[in-house]
């Protein structure tokens, strides 16, 4: 199975990235999402601190690290190590999709997802994460894909995600790569993309004023690319 794999990381990043924040979610021109592929449920996304375990599913990026045991191309995570994309495809289109508990996730997710969405509306265009908030979307998403398919594209080749910014050193502004080809494995195969719609920050050093917050981000994928 082909399947194109997003990784946003800060713009300054060069041989060592820390990630203060994680593509939550990829939203289709189908209306499909499909979560991060690093996201864990579970996961705090209502604190700045890295001891609340807020950072447990951002990716680690490290130029040496990619294609060892330690990391993938798509990096590593505290909490669940190599970042393995065929973990989380195998979740969103395999079986279970009917499943009682997995009905009852798709419950509690969409009520989680409805109160995201009401929360404090600010002037950078983030929305404030509403205290006691964890992340619920990747047990609601099992089997979704089975039967809606992967998220796609717009007809002019964009592709909307949701990045939530933990703190203030997980600004924009984001840069993209896509890899459409090695399933996250191969470095190589990854191409840059223009990032469309981005997170504000001053510009230097991946910084704002900014933290705990939900912003829409839209990338153009690289020619060739749907």
């Amino acid at each position: 199975m082909q399947y194109s794999s997003f990784i946003l990381i800060a713009a300054f990043a060069v041989t060592s990235v820390f990630t203060h924040g994680v593509v939550d979610s990829v939203v289709g021109a189908n209306d499909v999402t499909m979560p991060g592929l690093s996201v864990a449920d579970g996961t705090p996304r209502d604190c700045a601190s890295p001891r609340c375990g807020s950072e447990a599913d951002t990716s680690i990026i490290r130029k040496r690290e990619m294609g060892t045991n330690k990391a993938t191309a798509l990096g590593r995570t505290q909490g669940g190590g190599p970042v393995d994309a065929t973990k989380m495809m195998a979740m969103f289109m395999g079986g279970g999709g009917n499943a009682t508990a997995t009905k009852e996730a798709r419950e509690v997710h969409a009520a989680n997802v409805l109160r995201r969405s009401l929360g404090e509306r600010a002037a950078n265009g983030g929305t404030k994460t509403p205290k006691g908030t964890l992340e619920t979307g990747v047990k609601a998403a099992a089997g979704a894909g089975a039967s809606s398919g992967m998220p796609t594209c717009t007809d002019d080749g964009k592709v909307k995600m949701t990045y939530h910014q933990i703190n203030q050193d997980g600004a924009g502004p984001l840069t993209a790569m896509v890899d459409a080809t090695s399933g996250g494995t191969d470095p190589a195969a990854f191409k840059s993309a223009e990032v469309t719609q981005n997170v504000p920050g001053i510009g230097i050093g991946g910084l704002s004023a900014a933290a705990v917050m939900d912003f829409p981000v839209e990338v153009q994928m690289p020619a060739g690319m749907t």
